[in-house]
């Protein structure tokens, strides 16, 4: 059913992580989104970038102790899923992004946005989901 899904993942973080943490990171993203929201592995669009030290960030919201390592996970993905999945992918990115890239899943914040098939164009200037 989602096979047109394409999420688009933005992960910001602070100059604590490196290149190779953060690529890694990714890559636990995209595996997690595999697993748990049926996204095909072919489907991968990704912006990393890496604060100046401007993230700023409440390091004991909701009771979990956060430090600079933390990173904001967000993904823009079409609407469809269900709670259920959206759990499982929430844990399954917090358990790679400590397994792959070293970044304890109390440091990882996700926010998952949900759109249309309107709202999104491939290239030239063409809406392709709507035919």
């Amino acid at each position: 059913m989602y096979s047109e899904g394409m999420p688009l993942v933005r992960i910001d973080a602070l100059p604590t992580h490196d290149d190779a943490t953060l690529a890694a990171l990714g890559d636990a993203v995209h595996q997690a989104m595999t697993e748990t929201i049926d996204v095909p592995a072919d489907d991968f669009f990704q912006v990393v970038t890496r604060s100046d030290g401007h993230l700023r960030y409440d390091p004991g919201y909701l009771g979990i102790r956060r430090d600079d390592g933390v990173v904001f996970v967000s993904i823009t993905m079409r609407v469809g899923r269900t709670y259920a999945q959206k759990k499982a992918l929430y844990a399954r990115i917090a358990e790679l992004a400590s397994e792959r890239a070293g970044i304890e899943p109390r440091n990882v914040l996700i926010s998952v946005t949900e759109n249309h098939p309107v709202d999104w164009s491939f290239g030239d200037g063409v809406a392709q989901y709507l035919g």
